[in-house]
């Protein structure tokens, strides 16, 4: 006969997919993007397999005149206002495995919802819009609602044009022209300034903005490395907010920072005579990619490169007093300077 106490039997462990979180929504002209990492994982911490779709929805709610939107719901109110969502929410856009793949950016789901039916019934700028996510393991096995995220969407300016720029020395100095209308086509433009936007010419997709210019139609980038190609667009937004709305593009601009730009010429290049031949001394040249010196000696005519040194001098071992000498700075691009001739003491 067995022995022992016997436990009351337990329930299989259900598999259920981990909260999708952050949830991170934006508005970028005619779409509200929605994103959020890429569902991997169960509640338990384990690899989540049989994973069969994720859902968006969303709230429709009445904009107050000034009001902001609210904050995810949190503590005791968020189990109450989920509850209310998924009871009044529609859905959106429902994922199945392969959309999920084609969706995917890296370890994040991109969705765009568009914003073309609001704005035909004119509603933008009136209303708030409320969003969560669910994701499904097989069947029925749901997780918990994402954060739930709202936004005010509103008409943004169409795009910049005219985009340029100028390469200068360690910096790319951007210029364009403002939108002409709002994206409905509207006057006058409200603008309350642009986001710029730059990537490796070998990559698909901007990251974050390099930074919101306000209202000036003009951004100097001081944060480009030599030797490099790079591709730049503008938007434009109707307000300065932390997360801004942003208009179309601008057309692209490819970028080259080649260093072309020679260094700072040698100044204060003179000739001493001295028993064993001519010594010259110069002001040291204060550029960031100085490389060497190049010495020059007037022979018949033509100059001829005798030294190359690091230092802001040469001793000419040998040569006459009546020797003459220039002088040029060369970076770590090959780029020289102009010469500068000796004067002798």
């Amino acid at each position: 006969m067995g022995c022992g106490k016997k436990l009351p039997p337990e329930a299989p462990l259900q598999v259920i997919p981990a909260r999708p979180q952050p949830l991170r929504v934006t508005q970028e002209a005619e779409h509200v993007v929605l994103r959020f990492p890429f569902p991997a994982r169960t509640v338990q911490g384990d690899t989540l397999t049989r994973l069969s779709r994720v859902t968006v929805f969303r709230e429709v709610l009445p904009a107050p005149m000034n009001a902001l939107p609210a904050p995810p719901p949190e503590g005791a109110m968020r189990e109450r206002e989920e509850k209310l969502f998924l009871l009044r929410a529609e859905k959106v856009h429902e994922l199945g495995r392969a959309e999920l793949d084609e969706a995917s950016a890296g370890s994040e789901v991109v969705v765009r919802d568009s914003l073309y039916p609001l704005h035909l019934q004119k509603r933008l700028g009136k209303v708030f819009l409320r969003y969560g996510v669910r994701v499904t393991r097989d069947t029925n096995r749901d997780s918990e609602l994402s954060p739930l995220v709202t936004l005010l969407p509103r008409i943004p300016p169409k795009a910049p044009s005219g985009l340029v720029s100028t390469v200068e020395e360690g910096k790319v100095c951007l210029e364009w022209s403002p939108p002409v209308a709002m994206l409905d086509d509207s006057k006058p433009v409200v603008l309350g300034g642009y986001a710029i936007f730059r990537r490796d010419e070998k990559e698909e997709a901007y990251g974050a903005a390099l930074g919101f210019e306000p209202k000036a139609e003009t951004f100097v980038d001081a944060t480009v490395q030599p030797d490099r190609r790079y591709v730049y667009t503008v938007r434009a937004a109707p307000r300065k907010e932390a997360a801004p709305i942003l208009g179309p593009p601008s057309e692209e601009i490819l970028v080259d920072t080649r260093d072309v730009f020679a260094p700072p010429a040698p100044e204060g290049v003179l000739t001493l005579s001295e028993g064993s031949g001519n010594r010259l001394v110069w002001n040291p040249v204060l550029a960031l990619d100085l490389d060497r010196y190049l010495v020059y000696r007037l022979e018949g005519g033509t100059w001829r490169k005798i030294a190359d040194p690091k230092d802001p001098s040469h001793v000419d071992l040998g040569a006459p007093r009546t020797a003459r000498y220039a002088v040029s700075a060369l970076d770590r691009a090959g780029n020289e300077s102009a010469r500068v001739s000796g004067v002798d003491r």
